[in-house]
């Protein structure tokens, strides 16, 4: 073989590859094994790439005395040849979510002919069945072409695999693994029409590049506003842990007035706290990973108990201080909650609802509270997660209830609405109480669709009992704030209405205080759907929250009902009863019907009635009943009146 070759290429195709190799390791990052295995796949082309260049260059020199360096220079390179494409294999099966026994599998099978083809190039130094010189020019021996044979069954396999197994690639990463074979068979056959033109190292270039920017990208993976490794990386890089069998310790922090202070101090000054915080997470201690799993929560990941231990008291340690934001002090409550031996857990999804729950069971505080995982936790969490697997079930069978609490009117001396809540009974478990299930669903975003099975039960359940409803002004209806402001929802809900034939004014919408508080367009839209067919608005839970006169004001509200909270401490407390009493005073001055809910004691009730509170709710007059029992309930009153 006598031509020359154009390298110009491989020159090129070299400095790409140094780029990304100096970028890839200088970028912070968590080396799983789809890093590590696309760090060896960079280090290989290089190699690779250099000894094309270097060998290319001492053929085109045609000199006898280098010949037996030249035959171990090219014995290096179609080394890496056969390396490339078997690393390329490793590298794709990283990719796929499916068992790592499953993976290790596939690898352990394409070891056996990439090691025969290993044998098989260093062997040739002797006989020259893959290449030889002859007075110093180089030649192609007999087997030749099996170095590319090899290559392409290699790369065949890949194409197919991915095919087969396109669920567990995953789209993106189907077509990334399409775009590098497609460039490297472009230019093969490049190289194999020219001659002279050496492209397949400028594939081998691109390809890697066309890997990095999509796929192995540490700065994708890095939350631009923080610094912080992202979600998506924690979800990758947690799994492969907990399946390698790791030890796993992990210490979450959920900011939760950062909203508070975005309205206070700016979201300018809110994001230059986050990125602050996250900062000086980072400097606790070097063998700290710092993630940010959503706005307001960052996870803190140790592999040793003694490293968990003393990172936890540096954090809580960290937040009993002021940050410093452009002259300002600023201090603001966290919730730490800690896991040890969270590869329990098994999987990151399981992994990431236990902090969920963790965070929930805090409460409210102007202080820093640390939730500590435990025996007792790790059964709350348990048996919420079997309520929210038996949660698909009971919508698809429509396995909820309706209870229906009285509401006592002091002046009629009689039961004068009914509030309809919805009830659960789980087989094993037995009554699910209903902030949990309701909490679930609203998380899951199935809410919506209870709500709407529930409503078609109570406006069955009037349209059966038209008796019952003379005597009942209405039938007070909670909907979540999910499914208030959907007006899509509302619109189904009264449509259900119509469909039974029933007044409009037998229902009272409840809105809580937390929706009440955040007016916008879409409640608006909604809310003045209910105004113009006459459905009332009752805001639920007034005392709980936040919520003002002021809130009041903007929503056409007939009634009022104040929070159970607001009861405590009235009968023992001369301040707490004045309070009490005026707040009624002044919403029955502005109008409203004011109902006070969870009274319990004859003490109570006496106060309220003379306060002259409009309605009772609580288990004083009576628990929420079954259907059945409700309907007897009334029947009884309405006997009662008779006489």
């Amino acid at each position: 073989m006598t031509g020359t070759y154009n390298i110009d290429f491989l020159v090129a195709s070299l400095m790409f590859l140094l780029v990304i190799f100096y970028h890839f390791i200088t970028q912070q990052k968590l080396y799983n094994s789809n890093n590590r295995f696309f760090l060896f796949l960079i280090i290989i082309a290089i190699a690779d790439i250099f000894f094309d260049i270097e060998t290319s260059i001492l053929i085109m020199k045609k000199d006898e005395s280098i010949t037996e360096i030249l035959k171990a220079s090219l014995t290096v390179f179609y080394m890496l040849q056969v390396l490339i494409p078997y690393q390329m294999i490793r590298y794709t099966e990283s990719l796929k979510n499916c068992p790592k026994t499953r993976i290790k599998k596939v690898i352990r099978f394409w070891q056996v002919p990439f090691g025969i083809m290993e044998i098989m190039v260093i062997l040739n130094y002797w006989n020259g069945m893959i290449f030889y010189f002859e007075d110093g020019i180089y030649s192609k021996g007999s087997l030749y072409l099996l170095v590319y044979i090899y290559a392409i069954v290699c790369e065949a396999y890949i194409a197919v695999s991915s095919i087969i197994q396109y669920k567990e690639l995953g789209e993106k990463k189907f077509r990334v693994v399409w775009e590098y074979l497609m460039i490297s068979v472009s230019c093969v056959l490049v190289q194999a029409f020219t001659g002279d033109i050496l492209a397949i190292g400028l594939g081998i270039g691109i390809g890697t590049m066309v890997l990095y920017i999509t796929i192995n990208n540490p700065y994708g993976y890095i939350d631009s506003l923080t610094g912080a490794f992202d979600n998506t990386y924690f979800v990758q890089w947690v799994q492969e842990e907990m399946d390698a069998g790791r030890q796993l310790n992990l210490i979450g922090i959920e900011m939760c007035q950062l909203k508070r202070i975005n309205k206070v101090y700016g979201i300018s000054t809110g994001d230059q706290l986050l990125a602050k915080v996250v900062k000086e997470l980072q400097e606790l201690d070097n063998s700290v990973n710092v993630f940010r799993i959503s706005g307001k929560r960052l996870l803190l990941v140790t592999h040793t108990l003694a490293e968990y231990e003393k990172i936890r008291f540096k954090v809580q340690k960290l937040f009993e201080s002021y940050f410093t934001i452009n002259g300002t002090d600023i201090y603001f409550p966290v919730v730490i909650g800690g896991i040890t031996k969270g590869e329990k857990l098994k999987t990151s999804d399981r992994l990431l609802a236990y902090i969920e729950y963790m965070v929930s069971l805090a409460p409210n505080s102007e202080t820093t509270i640390v939730v500590q995982d435990d025996r007792k936790t790790m059964e709350g969490f348990q048996y919420e997660q079997e309520i929210e697997y038996y949660l698909k079930s009971a919508i698809e069978e429509d396995l909820f209830e309706v209870y229906y609490q009285p509401v006592y009117s002091i002046e009629k001396s009689e039961f004068v609405t009914l509030e309809a809540l919805s009830r659960l009974r789980h087989p094993r478990l037995g009554m699910v109480a209903p902030d949990i299930f309701i909490n679930i669903a609203e998380k899951s975003g199935q809410i919506g669709n209870i709500g709407y099975l529930q409503f078609k039960k109570i406006c069955r359940f009037v349209s059966e009992h038209e008796e019952i409803m003379d005597k009942i002004q209405n039938v007070k209806v909670n909907l979540s704030p999910v499914e208030l402001l959907n007006y899509e929802h509302c619109r189904k809900m009264i449509d259900v209405i119509r469909e039974y034939g029933l007044p409009f004014s037998y229902f009272q919408f409840e809105i809580t205080e937390t929706v009440a508080t955040e007016y916008i367009e879409e409640l608006y839209k909604v809310v003045s759907e209910f105004q113009k067919i006459g459905v009332e608005l009752c805001l639920d839970d007034f005392g709980s929250g936040y919520a003002n006169l002021n809130t009041i004001l903007k929503l056409p509200f007939s009634s009022i009902k104040l929070d159970r909270s607001l009861l405590k401490g009235i009968c023992e407390d001369s301040q707490i009863a004045s309070f009490y009493k005026n707040i009624v005073a002044i919403l029955q001055s502005m109008g409203y019907k004011v109902v006070s809910e969870g009274v319990e004691t004859e003490e109570e009730m006496s106060l309220l009635s003379g306060w002259g509170v409009d309605m009772i709710q609580g288990y004083y007059f009576s628990k929420p009943l079954s259907e059945h029992k409700i309907v007897e309930l009334l029947k009884n009153q309405t006997q009662r009146n008779s006489r």
